[in-house]
């Protein structure tokens, strides 16, 4: 038998299908369009998320010799991003994004009307365009059709499983990101809702990741692929299931996933301290995490590679940053191309390429984006260090994790041993590893985790390039400072 583990990205779908053994005997891809009607603007079709499932899960099946033996599914999934449906089950509108930045002036609103403090202590996140709130009030005050017309909002997750069950349900880690859970009572948060005026009715029913959902219904199997009626399990989100897949279950460990943006996750006992870092629920029953959000970095480097780089791979872009040298010889690049994250929290933020001359070369560029990534990353380790949440080593998986370079850079600028997933694509692993749960052959979450916990390359900082890396660090904080001073 197989399990069958569906990521439901930012820019596509992945689907794993592993053995009981968690083996990956085969992995399909499938990439949907992204929407940008204006400046700031992030739109996705929730039916091209779900054609990209079928198609992606249809390939991979088919390459593992699946089609009569999925014992499960679940799915992880990029999270904030929220869809309305209407009583048809189809998408009233396209969705919007977690990278859509319209909503700041309901931003501000939260903030009058709640309050940073209290926003925080209900739900452990920071007023942000990031999270679901903002986008669901951009809706009701400028669309308000949207609303009136929905059943329900959906989050990816929650679209994705209905399409396959019919039944409309979100999961713990999903719903810490939309603003309107209470991260203490694991509810919907009626202070919240009351104080927009927001139908809390028009949310999922909450269940635990892991959690049987039910089976795939009407001739969907056979749409995927599939000769069987596999299970469907409550996945998780995306950074979540990343965390698992790679171990990262109690306090003293920590995640740092680089894909479109960069994301870091530790497990917490309690949350200490609110502020610059945010709180979610894990996929880990009664279990939160600290989380740190960098919002553009593999895509930053993408954006680069597509620019500068002609139909060329990315061992020409590797092989250029690696030739460019520590410090891309005076080049400094500011990540902030969709707002600066965690601990900035500057909605009006913007990139920028410092220090660039006639000399420098798209190498430069590439190593400096590279170093701006992990510039970020080290500092949001100080930021958790200081909040009590101690970093002795950094496991990486995520696009980036496929680059030796930058994994070095990682472990060089942050002065920390980083373990490498041998499976970059931890995600579609976690997802498969609650699905595994959910399954017969399993006991629990932990129990599936003993044999789907994948092995890691160890990379431990060079010393002299740690201390090359302490200047350049302090002067790109100098730069970086400044400017965030002048964007507020």
């Amino acid at each position: 038998m197989y399990i069958l583990g569906i990521d439901a990205g930012t820019t596509g779908v992945t689907v794993g299908v592993y053995d009981l053994n968690g083996i990956l005997v085969a992995k399909s891809y499938s990439e949907f369009e992204t929407y940008y009607p204006k400046p700031g603007w992030v739109e996705q079709d929730a039916e091209h998320w779900w054609n990209s499932v079928v198609d992606a899960c249809r390939q991979a099946v088919k390459i593992a010799n699946a089609e009569d033996s999925i014992a499960a599914i679940s799915v992880a999934n990029q999270r904030e991003t929220v869809v309305s449906v209407g009583k048809d089950g189809e998408p009233i509108t396209r969705a919007i994004v977690w990278q859509d930045r319209r909503c700041i002036e309901e931003v501000d609103l939260i903030r009058k009307k709640i309050g940073e403090e209290t926003v925080a202590r209900i739900t452990g996140l920071k007023p942000d365009p990031y999270f679901s709130l903002p986008k669901i009030l951009w809706w009701m005050r400028y669309q308000p059709e949207v609303i009136e017309k929905s059943w329900k909002l959906m989050l990816v997750h929650d679209y994705i499983v209905y399409k396959l069950t019919g039944e409309v349900v979100t999961d713990y880690s999903n719903a810490s990101r939309t603003m309107l859970m209470d991260l203490k009572s694991r509810r919907w948060s009626d202070e919240i809702a009351s104080a927009f005026d927001f139908d809390l009715s028009l949310m999922p029913e909450l269940v635990n990741s892991g959690e049987f959902v039910g089976e795939t219904r009407g001739n969907v199997a056979e749409k995927l692929g599939i000769n069987c009626k596999p299970l469907v399990v409550a996945g998780g989100g995306d950074q979540q299931c990343s965390a698992l897949a790679q171990g990262v279950v109690e306090e003293g460990s920590v995640k740092s996933t680089t894909g479109t943006g960069t994301f870091m996750v530790a497990p917490v006992e309690k949350v200490k301290d609110y502020g610059e870092i945010i709180y979610s629920s894990h996929v880990l029953p009664g279990v939160n995490v600290g989380e740190v959000s960098i919002f553009t970095t593999g895509s930053l480097l993408s954006w680069v590679k597509k620019s500068f780089y002609h139909g060329e791979g990315y061992e020409a872009v590797n092989a250029e940053a690696e030739e460019s040298g520590i410090g891309a010889r005076g080049l400094f690049i500011l990540p902030f191309f969709s707002g600066a994250g965690c601990p900035h929290w500057n909605s009006h933020a913007r990139g920028m390429i410092y220090g660039l001359t006639l000399a420098h070369s798209r190498g430069d560029i590439v190593r400096a984006v590279m170093e701006a990534v992990a510039f970020e990353v080290r500092t949001n380790v100080e930021v958790m260090g200081r909040k009590g949440i101690e970093v002795e080593e950094l496991r990486l998986d995520g696009g980036a994790a496929n680059s030796k370079l930058w994994n070095q850079i990682f472990a060089d600028v942050t002065g920390r041993r980083c373990l490498v997933s041998s499976d970059v694509e931890a995600t579609a692993r976690g997802a498969a590893t609650l699905a595994a749960s959910g399954s017969e052959y399993f006991t629990g979450i932990k129990d599936a985790l003993k044999v789907f916990l994948p092995e890691f390359t160890e990379v431990n900082p060079i010393e002299e390039n740690r201390r090359v890396y302490e200047k350049v660090y302090r002067e790109y904080v100098r730069i970086r400072d400044n400017y965030l001073k002048s964007a507020e």
